[in-house]
């Protein structure tokens, strides 16, 4: 049932190719008829766990071994692979202990350590989402009629970890007051500074993702026989495509962007955000800004402003989310414009709820 600690194989290529490599078994063939149908974004996902778990088992994914193991096997080794995945390496908490002034843990027999956020190891978001996509790789499995009468990752056996409980780096909000200072930090005479005031007032104004940002086209830009300056968002999370409305001042960064791009000589096509390179970052590509640029360059403003290190583009939607909410707008309302499943996603990211400025407690006194 245990397993060695496996050394992930990386498949050849500057990227590993989403599908495996399939044996000829009926197993695989399914695995990747499944995963055609997806993103490449969730083909990547899919793919590397099942790799991973395939090499907790002791076989190498896409071989005729592999799928044997898999469909042989229990709820009892998907649970030990949950709790291998506990322990596994993972992004560092933000709050380090000095190994001198902290107490050594010391493990009691049959009890593990409670989770808080503070292990350096796989965050429960991460192990919940291995769990899910192999429970759902399985249930296709089960329906293909292979053998296998059971799915061992089902919830009632393998019970996934609290994704919201000991979270490590969850999505901090950015002060409202700093949100100006940040739109207002780019310099509106260079062209580099044009196109970054218009990123921000995407993330800020329209609360989008970083990768509908850098899909961006000049096309996807577009206004209302009212006047409303809005983004057709392609293709987006949810799988469909989505129309976001922009506030007057994140309109106007971005069209004075577009102004600058088609004397470029850029077409409706071509990417609205692109990227720079050259010494110091200032001569324009015709490749769209990458998700990791975008992201560098948020933290970069962010840290000139003050808002510190822990926030992400991700910040900038969640504040926009929060602005409205505390503007009195109505949940319902503020899933249309943050493009949510549900309400309760909407909540999730409601930032007032984790502050403590409201809360009564402030104002308990016992004279």
């Amino acid at each position: 049932m245990t397993s060695p600690v496996p050394t992930l194989r990386r498949q050849q290529g500057a990227q590993a190719d989403a599908r495996l490599n399939a044996s000829g078994h009926q197993l695989w063939l399914r695995i990747n008829a499944f995963l055609s149908t997806r993103s490449r974004n969730t083909q990547d996902t899919y793919s590397g766990v099942v790799r991973e778990w395939c090499e907790f088992l002791g076989e190498s994914a896409g071989t005729d071994k592999s799928a044997a193991a898999m469909i042989s096997v229990s709820d009892l080794h998907a649970l030990s692979y949950r709790r291998w995945l506990e322990d596994r390496p993972g992004e560092k908490p933000r709050l380090q202990r000095k190994e001198s002034s902290s107490r050594a843990v010391v493990a009691r027999p049959g009890r593990s350590e409670r989770r808080d956020g503070l292990q350096s190891t796989l965050a429960n978001a991460t192990i919940a989402k291995k769990l899910a996509a192999l429970r759902r790789i399985y249930r296709m499995l089960v329906a293909s009629n292979l053998g296998l009468a059971q799915n061992p990752f089902d919830v009632d056996k393998v019970p996934p970890p609290a994704v919201r409980s000991g979270q490590k780096r969850p999505t901090e909000m950015i002060d409202f007051k700093l949100v100006k200072e940040i739109l207002a930090l780019p310099d509106p005479k260079t062209p580099k500074g044009v196109r970054d005031r218009a990123i921000l007032g995407a993330l800020f104004g329209g609360g989008l993702r970083r990768s509908e940002v850098c899909a961006l086209r000049l096309g996807d830009v577009r206004r209302t026989q009212q006047g409303t300056i809005f983004l057709r968002l392609r293709a987006t999370k949810a799988k469909k495509d989505a129309d976001q409305a922009l506030p007057a001042w994140a309109a106007n960064s971005i069209s004075d962007l577009i102004g600058q791009r088609i004397a470029e000589g850029a077409g409706g096509g071509d990417a609205l955000f692109v990227g720079y390179r050259g010494r110091g970052g200032k001569s324009p590509s015709q490749n769209a800004i990458s998700v990791i640029g975008l992201y560098l360059l948020f933290k970069a403003y962010c840290l000139r402003a003050g808002a510190g290190h822990f926030v992400t583009p991700h910040s900038a939607r969640a504040t926009a989310i929060t602005k409205l909410l505390s503007d009195g707008i109505s949940h319902r309302e503020v899933q249309e414009f943050s493009r949510h499943s549900s309400v309760a996603m909407v909540e999730a990211y409601d930032k007032r709820r984790i502050g403590v400025d409201q809360n009564p407690g402030k104002d308990l006194d016992y004279k």
